[in-house]
């Protein structure tokens, strides 16, 4: 939901999104990239209606990709995906794992209230994220309170940024677009 705000409401951005494999194509037929350890899913598969790939170019991306990879796939999958992204236009990586093999503008954490479980992946992350945004219809005041016991529950989450909106039915802030529109675009 995140990245369809962004999409919406920043112009010429391209996505990635990864995920661990559990299932393994056969062959590379139909534009697939499959490695030894990762396989890039072929642009028929990522305008399947239902898939996060299909709402992210119906939403405007300039060019979608998906990632799938096994362990010691991530890096070689992550230089092959990026190839395959349209050069010189903002990417939007939707991914915990792929953090530290790159250099982000901006790592953005969004948390449903109230979280009682973090995947290992993001827990690895925490010392990257630099805005939280707190996912509920909550006041302003409540959200504060939700990052603080974060914060408290999570002592390597520090960000710089805090946030709150009901992703179901409001985008971003407005600050938070503007923040992250200026560092993607380099306005």
């Amino acid at each position: 939901m995140f990245v369809t705000h962004l999409l919406r409401h920043i112009e010429r951005l391209s996505c990635l999104k990864i995920s661990p494999a559990y299932d393994w194509p056969e062959d590379s037929e139909g534009g697939q990239v499959v490695g030894e350890d990762f396989y890039l899913e072929d642009s028929a598969h990522l305008n399947r209606p239902g898939k996060d790939t299909a709402v992210y170019l119906a939403a405007g991306a300039e060019g979608v990709q998906r990632l799938r990879h096994r362990r010691k796939g991530l890096g070689p999958g992550l230089a092959a995906a990026l190839e395959r992204l349209p050069p010189d236009i903002p990417i939007v990586l939707e991914s915990s794992s792929a953090v530290r093999l790159i250099k982000p503008v901006a790592v953005v954490l969004v948390v449903r209230p109230a979280l009682h479980e973090m995947k290992a992946a993001t827990r690895d992350v925490l010392t990257f994220v630099t805005d939280l945004l707190i996912n509920a219809s909550e006041d302003e005041h409540s959200a504060a309170a939700e990052a603080e016991r974060l914060c408290a529950d999570f002592p390597l989450l520090q960000p710089q940024y805090t946030f709150s909106a009901d992703l179901i039915s409001e985008p971003p802030p407005g600050k938070m677009l503007t923040r992250l529109r200026a560092l993607l675009t380099m306005d």
